[in-house]
């Protein structure tokens, strides 16, 4: 009987129905609220999990984790980096470079300049920064970095001097960082004032612009590990 109905109404032309379904437009934008509110549901549940399981121990890295770690992040063979290439901290001691290989045992990397390819270097690990993807946090006015200077290939030490402008991500094939930064918002270039630019007739430091990619952190703050700030003396209890 049930079918017979059904049938009936289908050669009627089946408009009587008093729930019709919901217009293409109402199931996606219901489909897409209901999938933003299911992601901020998990993110809230790895948030909670994250917290209330993660422990210190109150000691620091060991050695060994320590160098698993920066193998973990080292650059990789044909990476655009920073090198440092002198013994001081001179500014522009600093230069662009590309690795050739990086040597796990013994944490060292063999990079070539940017201006002269005939001329090999072997550099330790913390002589060694990968640039910027446009993606990191730190970008704020009054950051003291590291910047290529306008038409060189030397990183100097500057401020910036204009807060930057976030923007939507771009494509994959557009994001220096590969495919996993790509689509996030991002800095596309850094407004700074750059150290010993004075003019020498004004006296004034000139703006200048630098696109992300070449503004890194200072070596102290890329290289730093917050476990060299943990307190490993035993307190005092006499």
């Amino acid at each position: 009987q049930a079918i017979g109905v059904f049938l009936a109404r289908l050669e009627a032309g089946g408009n009587d129905d008093p729930h019709p379904p919901p217009q293409p437009n109402t199931v996606a934008g219901a489909s897409s609220s209901g999938m933003k509110a299911l992601s901020a549901a998990a993110d809230q549940l790895l948030a909670d999990y994250v917290r209330s399981t993660s422990q210190f121990s109150g000691q620091a890295l060991s050695p060994t984790r320590r160098k698993w770690k920066r193998r973990k992040f080292a650059a990789n063979q044909g990476d655009q980096v920073a090198a440092k290439v002198t013994r001081t901290d001179e500014n522009g001691s600093w230069i662009l470079a590309y690795v050739l290989r990086f040597y796990p045992e013994s944490e060292t990397y063999d990079v070539q300049d940017e201006d002269d390819t005939s001329k090999l270097i072997r550099l330790p690990w913390n002589h060694v920064m990968r640039l910027s993807t446009g993606t990191e946090g730190w970008f704020e006015k009054g950051q003291r970095v590291m910047a290529i200077f306008p038409e060189t290939t030397s990183f100097y030490r500057a401020i910036i001097s204009k807060q930057p402008t976030w923007t939507s991500g771009t494509s994959a094939e557009e994001s220096a960082g590969g495919v996993g930064n790509a689509h996030k918002p991002r800095v596309k270039e850094v407004i700074l004032k750059f150290e010993d630019d004075e003019d020498q007739e004004s006296g004034k430091t000139p703006h200048r612009r630098v696109p992300s990619r070449y503004v890194i952190p200072l070596p102290q703050q890329y290289f730093y590990e917050d476990e060299d700030d943990v307190d490993l003396t035993a307190p005092n209890t006499v």
